[in-house]
């Protein structure tokens, strides 16, 4: 199983040509390419997006590059993440419609098969309160961007959820549950979808789901062609490497279960500013290399 890790944070802070170099001579074989700006539906934020305002030109120009350069240096795209927002989908949907597309474009010319792209977490969508209606409403999103995925050979692999609630608790929302994913998978075929379970996430909503992150894993079953693998605490998505807070995933039993359902995929790192940030430039290549080790134990 090849070993990935997202490159959102290690870009930002190195530049892309060092990042995929450090992550290489850290012993991964693939990348995580992050497209995934937060957009809050700000104008000024809109403007910093990365596909905001390019054509179709500059966009693969501009991801041509970074592709090839991973390439020559030994790295391949086992899959990128788009724009998410709840917000910019609901207030400035034809933006945000756009840019997802212009993702997906992205995504081709990176030479990966799947993208990540959120389900739209509806208002008021907290464990099964207004299913229908967010299902409803997810349905016709990811519907509408199926002659996109068709275009460029891109699949779009859906994500199970979070949300907090009045009092700031993460809850269950939509997709947390794997029945909520198959449903989906179901309805719309898995011709250009199929599953990207997010380990820490599942361990996050198990009061309301009751789903191991190994037994949802198993739920899921071949549905699941990518995943996103980091650690969390009880109420934080911490996006840390794995062992970081004793007993708080069971990462012998993801293997298992990895190993169980058969998963071809890449074992990718979602990993972010949590574990990197308190490193300094020099031993950030060390940090990558202890990364790496935790990933070849699990998977071995």
């Amino acid at each position: 199983m090849k070993l990935s890790v997202c490159t959102g944070y290690l870009e930002e802070r190195f530049g892309y040509e060092r990042a995929f170099e450090m992550i290489k001579k850290a012993g991964f074989d693939a990348l995580d390419y992050n497209i995934d700006d937060w957009w809050d539906g700000s104008d000024e934020k809109l403007l910093k997006l990365n596909c905001y305002g390019k054509s179709e030109d500059e966009i693969c120009e501009y991801y041509g590059k970074r592709y090839e350069f991973a390439r020559s240096v030994g790295l391949e795209i086992g899959q990128t993440h788009a724009v998410f927002g709840p917000k910019a989908y609901l207030e400035r949907n034809d933006i945000y419609m756009d840019i997802t597309r212009k993702n997906i474009l992205a995504t081709s010319v990176l030479h990966s098969k799947y993208t990540v792209i959120h389900p739209i977490i509806m208002p008021g969508r907290m464990a099964d309160d207004k299913y229908d209606e967010c299902h409803a409403e997810n349905l016709k999103f990811f519907t509408s961007l199926i002659p996109d995925l068709a275009k460029h050979g891109v699949k779009l692999a859906i994500e199970p959820m979070w949300a907090r609630d009045a009092e700031r608790n993460i809850r269950a929302t939509v997709c947390s549950r794997p029945e909520e994913i198959l449903a989906f998978l179901d309805e719309l075929g898995t011709e250009h979808f199929c599953a990207c379970p997010d380990l820490g996430h599942i361990a996050l909503t198990k009061a309301d789901t009751g789903d191991t992150v190994g037994g949802a894993l198993r739920k899921l079953g071949g549905a699941t062609k990518i995943i996103h693998a980091h650690e969390v605490t009880k109420n934080t998505d911490s996006h840390t490497k794995p062992y970081t807070f004793a007993g708080s995933m069971d990462w012998a039993d993801i293997g298992a279960a990895l190993h169980e359902v058969g998963y071809e995929g890449t074992f990718n790192f979602e990993i972010g500013g949590n574990y990197y940030a308190p490193y300094t430039d020099e031993l950030m290549p060390e940090a990558l290399r202890h990364l790496a080790a935790i990933g070849k134990s699990i998977v071995g």
